[in-house]
């Protein structure tokens, strides 16, 4: 497909291809109850009219309201039966007086509760076999085995793998406690290092590229982004569709014809990893049309002049030959920006953070936020106010938090230790390394898998050779389902799902652009099986440790309570409110009295007095000078280059029926992206490989086709999706988490990081590299 302007359907913003609001429209909808229901309890719930109780969807882990509909079972406990949206709702609605909803993800948390697939005892390793034991048995043994490690190998060999789980205290157990040093972040290294560690940098914060206040804004850049499809809360995707009804230009700047570009005044088909080139040549247009905000550059900014040097030569008709696009467009959508600044704003993410090319194409689309004054204005990015919870361990623990893990050495961040990135940030992708190395000898997860994010078959092991896995000493884990790495395991406590436990969160970014808020829940279920919540197995594990006087509260929703104090509230009040409160009011330009992130004075544009020198061993490494300031570098620089063996760009994405690795398992979301394919037909529920006609011509592939992907690291097989809404040259898998070592049940689709090398990294930030260069081929016979 060419590059298009799109029009303006009139619609109320339904959704085209993967249909959000089809799911979701109706604010509730039975998600596997028959089914998942009667497997868990023996019970068939005949109608839907029961009790009411509340949740707060982790799917992925932005906390959207739940209303959940109960029906007696009997002498049993209660059954969930329905999910529903809140109304008003922070993060499940478009702010006060709006309809609260849940997406596939939300709706799929019924089916989540009672799945057959779950972990449902604890296990640990007997005689080499994973065997089913008591909880006391399983804290016992953990704990021991703990001991024995440490006094083996000392905690700073221990490695913490922590997700987006729910406990909030997992590294203060085995960071405050314990003394393991080495934690593996989310995002970074494995989400959008390159954009979030550039942002920081520069003074914006690493994730406010991403915010923007949609409810003021008059022009919007959404790049490499789908907030449409991978939003974060509906009230992201319902904002923006009410910004574009009421008359906001929107513009996507992605290769794939995502679902916001389906709703977008423009869609500009970029080519991969040339957003660098765009951004400074909509800079010199800005620049030279003074459309930028002088007095905000002069007052808050550094490196102004090193900026216009860098994009003086960086034309339209300069970038056009770069991206791909039309000089005129590039112009007509600088001008259109630099006008509405600042209620102008950019929303970006892994589409410019994934990639060793993308650290300088991240600075120089964070560059436009500075020099249009956009940052914490009405319009333009927005930098939200949090409500303030207290910290548990300081109102309702009395002995002293220690903070063992200072104590010993990081390897993840020593540059001494040679595993770090350039600027000391953790390197995932190294950790195989530091195992055959003996530097790490065991891993704690929780709510993580690492062998789906980088280097998995370093971590997985072949038919003749260990992963890193297998040679590892020792292995926790806390999980809801089982996947390679709980297979792999010494220990593996099973925990409750988003229903059976409490929750608690505070915004942050939400509905409310001038309000903070908190919303909580207490649990909806008992915990199904033989689980507990994290909270539960992290506080049995640490009094087997030998920690009980660190963790003293009686439940989670104890804890929750002392978390609450600071606002003078308690769980039992946010549920009597429908799980949410509006708890204070903050302003704009919150920069003019605290500065910028990480406390600079001034937006930085060159990056002079802070990267110069891993700037300088990465000119060396790559033979090319790559400047402090903003700067056009190439793909292939860094990254990988694409060749005749590997002609095709492989990106990955997320779906709104998933978030990252979390929901593989249930069989509600697997048919849903089966059908918004057209290939629910097919015996076959993984993810899949999206290309062009053009490049499925050249190799005989036929909507529906088993393929293979080939880089020069590895390879995998999943199904072809053939559409003319992706880039030629560039291939998608959509989404990830999928094949060897997901929690997929039949492990269908591919684990596309089986393709990514160790060293297949931003040597700036330490991300991953997800862009990498393949071919692609049909496998069997004719479609």
């Amino acid at each position: 497909m060419t590059q298009t302007e799109t029009e303006r359907d009139g619609t109320d913003g339904g959704i085209t291809r993967r249909t959000l609001l089809k799911t979701s429209a109706a604010g509730a909808l039975a998600v596997g109850v028959g089914g998942a229901a009667v497997q868990s309890s023996g019970a068939t719930p005949e109608s839907s009219d029961g009790k009411t109780a509340y949740g707060n969807c982790w799917q992925c882990h932005k906390l959207c309201g739940m209303e959940v509909t109960l029906q007696e079972s009997g002498e049993g406990p209660d059954i969930a039966t329905e999910v529903h949206g809140i109304d008003g709702h922070p993060r499940g609605s478009a702010g006060a007086g709006t309809k609260g909803t849940l997406c596939p993800k939300g709706l799929s948390q019924v089916e989540k509760a009672y799945s057959p697939h779950r972990i449902k005892e604890p296990y640990i390793r007997k005689d080499g076999s994973l065997t089913a034991v008591s909880w006391d048995e399983a804290f016992e043994y953990a704990a021991d085995g703990l001991a024995d490690f440490k006094e083996n190998h000392g905690a700073q060999s221990l490695i913490e793998f922590h997700g987006w789980g729910t406990a909030g205290t997992f590294s203060t157990l085995f960071g405050n406690l314990y003394g393991c040093p080495n934690s593996v972040p989310h995002p970074t290294p494995t989400c959008f290092g390159s954009m979030a560690v550039t942002g920081t940098l520069m003074g914006l914060g690493g994730g406010n590229i991403r915010w923007v206040d949609y409810e003021n804004t008059e022009y919007l850049l959404v790049w490499g982004r789908d907030p449409l499809e991978t939003f974060a809360g509906q009230w992201e995707a319902k904002q923006l569709l009410r910004a574009r009804a009421r008359g906001a230009t929107i513009v996507t700047i992605d290769p794939v014809y995502t679902e916001t570009a389906q709703k977008s005044d423009k869609w500009l088909p970029i080519e991969p990893r040339t957003d660098g080139a765009l951004a400074l040549a909509i800079a010199n247009v800005i620049i030279e049309e003074e459309l930028y905000d002088a007095e905000f550059v002069e007052k808050y900014t550094h490196g102004f002049e090193a900026y216009t040097d860098a994009v003086e030569d960086k034309t339209p008709e300069w970038a056009a030959e770069k991206t791909g696009l039309d000089a005129e467009t590039i112009r007509e959508v600088a001008t259109g920006f630099g006008r509405a600044a600042p209620s102008a704003g950019i929303t970006s993410w892994t589409g410019l953070g994934q990639s060793a090319d993308h650290q300088k194409g991240s600075q120089n689309v964070v560059a436009l936020t500075g020099l249009v004054g956009n940052i914490d204005r009405p319009g333009g990015q927005r930098w939200f106010g949090d409500a303030g919870l207290a910290d548990p361990f300081k109102v309702g623990c009395e002995a002293d938090l220690p903070d063992h893990a200072a104590e010993n050495k990081c390897y993840l961040t020593d540059p001494d230790a040679g595993y770090a990135s350039m600027i000391n940030k953790p390197v995932q992708n190294n950790i195989p390394e530091m195992v055959d190395n003996g530097d790490v000898n065991g891993m704690v997860y929780y709510y993580r898998n690492p062998v789906t994010d980088g280097a998995s078959q370093e971590w997985l092991g072949t038919e003749d050779e260990d992963g890193a896995l297998d040679e590892m000493d020792l292995v926790i884990g806390i999980d809801a389902f089982w996947s390679e790495t709980a297979r792999k395991a010494d220990v593996v406590f099973p925990e409750a799902s988003q229903l059976e436990k409490p929750m608690l969160g505070s915004g942050g970014y939400g509905a409310y652009n001038t309000k903070s808020w908190v919303t909580g829940s207490k649990a909806a279920i008992e915990p199904q099986w033989n689980t507990k919540s994290g909270f539960d197995i992290i506080k049995g594990l640490g009094h087997a440790m030998g920690y009980e006087e660190y963790f003293p509260w009686e439940d989670k929703e104890a804890y929750i309570n002392n978390q609450l104090s600071a606002l003078d509230l308690t769980l039992d009040e946010l549920e009597n409110e429908d799980t949410y409160v509006l708890t204070g009011d903050y302003g704009w330009e919150k920069w003019k009295e605290g500065g910028f992130a990480q406390g600079a004075d001034t937006f930085w544009f060159d990056l002079d007095k802070k990267l110069t020198g891993a700037y300088e061993a990465l000119s060396e490494q790559v033979g090319t000078e790559i400047d402090t300031a903003p700067q056009w570098v190439p793909p292939g620089t860094i990254g990988d280059e694409l060749t005749g063996e590997y002609p095709l760009e492989m990106i990955d994405a997320r779906s709104v029926e998933f978030s990252h690795g979390g929901d593989q398992a249930l069989s509600k979301p697997l048919e849903q992206l089966a059908e918004s394919y057209d290939l629910e037909h097919e015996d076959y529920r993984g993810n899949y490989l999206v290309l062009n006609p053009v490049d499925a011509t050249e190799r005989n592939i036929a909507h529906g086709d088993r393929v293979r992907i080939d880089s020069k690291h590895g390879d995998a097989e999943l199904l072809a999706v053939v559409t003319d809404g992706i880039r030629p040259g560039t291939v998608s898998v959509e989404p990830y988490g999928f094949g060897r070592g997901s929690i997929q049940p039949d492990e269908d689709g591919a684990n596309n990081m089986l393709l990514n090398s160790p060293d297949q990294i931003d040597p700036i930030s330490g991300e991953i590299d997800r862009h990498l260069a393949i071919s692609v081929t049909k496998t069997g016979g004719e479609h």
